[in-house]
Formats: structure tokens, C-alpha cells, sequence
């Protein structure tokens, strides 16, 4: 592998992590009622954000918050099972989302999330 490719492969996963992060503090994202939203006072937001944070912690951040984010966005889901009946009148054809908007986003992040921890690996498997 040249110096270039890994430092593109490298560059693609801190961009998706910084746009996660800045996704979930967007979102004041909670992983669960009464806890502290996505913010500076945590130690993911600064791995997922800060430029001199290394790799290795990006990566940490990545697989703990894709968990977090997935329970969450899980809870959305079932927000938006509730509202079943109206859903079902507004979405004949059952391809509406069946969440909520910040389900929907949750599932963006996650996906995010992923795509960043599958290309730090890469660059960890290709060292």
C-alpha cells in the first residue's frame, strides 16, 4: 500500500467519525434519559473531534458510541410503533421510515459510525 493511499483510507475515516460527532452533538444526542447530551465534557467527543487525537482512540470512540447511537435509535423506532394506526393511514404502502426524525438521523450516524471503524480497520489490517 503507498503513503497515499493509507493516508486517504486514514483521512476517509476521521472525516466520517468528525461527521458523526458532529452529528450527535447536533442532535444533543443522549444514549439514554438523564444523562449528559454529546458534548466537550465528554471524553468520545474530544477522540472524535480533536485533530491531534490518535487513531486508536478515534477508532475506541467509534465502536462505543455505535452502540449507543444503535440503542437509541432503536428506542425511536419503537416511538414510532406507537403511532401505528396513524402511520398506517399515511403510509399505504409501507415504505414510509417507521421511526422518528431522530430516528432517522440515529440511523445516518450509525452508518457513519460504521463505515468509520470499517476503514480504520482496513488501515490497521493493511500496517
Amino acid at each position: 500500500m503507498t503513503r497515499q493511499t493509507e493516508t486517504t483510507g486514514l483521512q476517509h475515516a476521521r472525516d466520517l467519525t468528525r461527521h458523526a460527532a458532529q452529528w450527535l452533538q447536533l442532535l444533543r444526542f443522549r444514549s439514554r434519559p438523564g444523562v449528559t447530551p454529546f458534548s466537550a465534557s465528554m471524553c468520545h467527543y474530544h477522540a472524535m473531534l480533536d485533530p491531534g487525537a490518535s487513531d486508536l482512540d478515534r477508532l475506541a470512540s467509534c465502536r462505543t458510541m455505535v452502540r449507543a447511537v444503535e440503542r437509541r435509535r432503536l428506542a425511536e423506532e419503537f416511538v414510532a410503533e406507537a403511532d401505528e394506526t396513524r402511520q398506517t393511514l399515511l403510509n399505504p404502502y409501507h415504505l414510509h421510515w417507521e421511526t422518528t426524525r431522530d430516528g432517522a438521523a440515529l440511523w445516518a450516524i450509525a452508518n457513519l459510525l460504521c463505515e468509520a471503524i470499517e476503514a480504520f480497520e482496513a488501515e490497521q489490517n493493511a500496517a
